[in-house]
């Protein structure tokens, strides 16, 4: 898990690197400006939190097998990991609030994801570099591009832009600098749980504190961007690698 996290922090600041350089050929592309256009933004975090409640809800329906039976299949599978964060999309359409609010732009949505998945290869790339024991670089990419993985796809899809409902609410309360901070922190300590219950050491708790700097650094990035788009790219990419980067 070490070798897997100290590939992670280089892999994931060069695509932070990466989007602000393209970025600034690509000025017009990432100018858009994220407003929930409430008078009362604590209230609007509010609401994202419930949704989020739901969502751990709904997860827990899913870890009981209480939600659409699916036998194996990848693809049912995915219908259930977009109930699970369906809260996310429930809230806004009965806010009556835009799609952009979960960072999710309307414009040229093609190009945003092409630049994302160029982005998502050459983050792969440096992460295949440092680990020493990974699979072939080739071999990594067939087996994450695979059409079994489409479940874990929409799951990070989902739950990219439940984590920019959350952001993009409490961002506007108390300001994007201090929600990046916050949000990183959140993103960590949530990890606890399902670590402590698969009997994790202390090491492996420590890793937390690197969650931490690797959110910060996307999260960074992402929030200056207002796009998953091409982000939820490269969250695959990376997220796989844990089962295909040699570990």
């Amino acid at each position: 898990m070490t070798a897997h996290y100290i590939a992670l922090i280089p892999a994931y600041a060069t695509a932070a690197g990466l989007w602000f350089l393209i970025s600034r050929f690509l000025k017009t592309l990432w100018n858009n400006e994220v407003t929930t256009e409430s008078k009362k933004p604590w209230l609007e975090f509010v609401y994202a939190i419930i949704a989020v409640i739901m969502i751990l809800g709904i997860g827990q329906l899913y870890i009981r097998a209480m939600l659409i039976p699916n036998m194996g299949n990848n693809y049912i599978d995915a219908i259930n990991q977009f109930l699970i964060f369906s809260p996310t999309i429930l809230l806004i359409t009965i806010r009556k609030q835009s799609i952009e609010t979960i960072w999710l732009p309307k414009s040229k949505i093609l190009l945003r994801i092409a630049i994302g998945l160029v982005i998502a290869l050459c983050s792969l790339f440096i992460y295949w570099i440092i680990r020493r024991n990974a699979a072939g670089y080739v071999s990594i990419l067939s087996d994450t591009y695979n059409p079994k993985n489409i479940s874990h796809l929409v799951q990070v899809f989902m739950e990219d832009i439940t984590i920019a409902l959350v952001f993009v609410r409490l961002s506007a309360w108390i300001g994007r600098k201090w929600t990046i901070g916050l949000v990183a922190l959140l993103f960590a300590t949530g990890h606890i749980p399902s670590l402590i219950s698969s009997g994790a050491s202390t090491v492996e708790l420590s890793s937390l504190f690197i969650d931490t700097f690797i959110a910060i650094v996307i999260l960074s990035a992402v929030s200056k961007s207002k796009d998953v788009w091409w982000f939820f790219m490269v969250h695959f990419a990376l997220d796989m690698s844990q089962y295909y980067g040699g570990g």
